[in-house]
């Protein structure tokens, strides 16, 4: 992977952490909030019950006077909240439990006494129990006419269906954050995905370029060290050097274009295998490459398909030690040479680029053959060549064929 797509994918990680930090504060804020909203209401409605709880006793100390009795039981009648304590002053009766621990402290008490016996309504507040010292909601009121006053009371603790929600809250969030998380991440790939294969692309295009002018520059180097007499062929290696950059800046157009875009149709391929190899006769002292090609249609573009060409016969007499033999059967182009073979368990690797089995290769001439061959919708396989070297056939499909698979590369 190239330093730049490496940079790319650091930024999609980056950018998935940010993300999910990001989404964690909001949903711990919304949670936060979820659950404030939720104590508050549990409060207000506390409340109301001990207000209601609080006139039900006002009303029986008013209407039996220092003689008001009542019990838990009667108490656990006049409201719906667990856990509720009540108290009468002066009456000294006490609900509670346990019993005078569930007050609070006497001074609070001799306060909250004043402010009901001189104002207006009940006193809301919260303080905690002197026994236990976990807080107490009270609802202190003052009876009409009477030094009597009476005290109602609740454990402030949050209820279990709050506790639930809280709990019920943590969960969500966090599966929320992990579901955006992956999703995130997911989707950031599939942003960058098109920029790194662009970088990746751009690479090859280099990798590809380096091979293709390795030699015409040979042999010009060679043409200027033996004087002036070959000039004529240095002028024809700039031709072609000339007409492999055209080629390249073709396809490296061609590979950024949607495949099902490939003007494809029927050529000669027999033919286009005759010109490529033409290529060849000066450069490799015209014995190198042996022909036996039968006339053949195929569905493709004579340029890539010459490419192809040009590169498996280029490999072969660079790696091999024999003459090369392109034959072609049909639908079928065989390339064959006597070198000493790929090995079996190294032959996917060459065909995907960047990787040699030869020094100074650049690991791409295959890997070329094989991006035609996915263009064209046709198999490439590597095999054995007897008694020894390697075979590379490429199965083009019939006229009548579909079009070309897309090109995953």
């Amino acid at each position: 992977m190239t330093p730049e797509a490496r940079h790319l994918r650091r930024l999609r990680w980056r950018g998935t952490v940010l993300f999910a930090i990001t989404t964690a504060m909001c949903l711990v804020v919304l949670a936060v909030m979820a659950s404030v909203i939720d104590s508050r209401s549990h409060t207000r409605e506390t409340y109301r019950e001990l207000t209601v709880l609080a006139e039900q006793l006002a009303r029986s100390a008013e209407s039996s006077g220092p003689e008001v009795r009542f019990d838990a039981q009667d108490v656990a009648t006049w409201t719906s909240i667990d856990g509720t304590f009540a108290y009468v002053d002066p009456a000294g009766i006490v609900v509670a439990s346990p019993s005078q621990r569930a007050l609070p402290t006497s001074a609070m008490m001799t306060d909250l006494m004043k402010r009901a016996r001189h104002g207006d309504g009940a006193v809301r507040t919260r303080a905690p129990a002197v026994g236990s010292g976990r807080p107490v909601d009270w609802v202190v009121l003052a009876v009409p006419y009477s030094d009597t006053v009476v005290f109602a009371g609740a454990s402030a603790t949050a209820p279990p269906d709050h506790r639930r929600l809280d709990l019920l809250l943590v969960l969500t969030v966090a599966g929320l954050c992990a579901l955006g998380t992956a999703l995130g991440h997911l989707l950031s790939g599939l942003a960058v995905r098109p920029s790194i294969r662009s970088i990746e692309q751009h690479e090859q295009f280099l990798r590809e370029a380096a091979h293709e002018l390795r030699t015409p520059l040979a042999v010009m180097r060679l043409a200027l060290d033996d004087g002036s007499p070959h000039l004529g062929s240095i002028s024809t290696q700039v031709t072609r050097m000339s007409a492999l950059v055209g080629r390249l800046l073709d396809r490296a157009r061609i590979r950024s274009a949607d495949p099902a875009s490939f003007e494809l149709e029927p050529v000669r391929l027999d033919q286009v295998i005759e010109l490529a190899v033409e290529e060849f006769e000066d450069t490799e002292g015209g014995s190198g490459v042996r022909l036996d090609l039968d006339p053949s249609v195929v569905v493709g573009h004579a340029e890539l398909l010459a490419q192809a060409v040009r590169n498996l016969v280029e490999n072969a007499l660079r790696h091999g030690t024999g003459p090369v033999v392109v034959a072609l059967r049909g639908d079928v182009l065989m390339v064959t040479d006597r070198g000493s073979g790929i090995p079996v368990r190294r032959r996917r690797a060459v065909l995907e680029g960047g990787r040699t089995t030869a020094a100074g290769g650049t690991g791409t001439g295959l890997a070329i053959v094989s991006w035609v061959a996915d263009v064209h919708g046709a198999d490439l396989t590597l095999g054995d060549a007897e008694p020894h070297g390697l075979r590379v056939t490429l199965t083009f499909p019939g006229p009548s064929a579909r079009r070309p698979r897309s090109n995953a590369r």
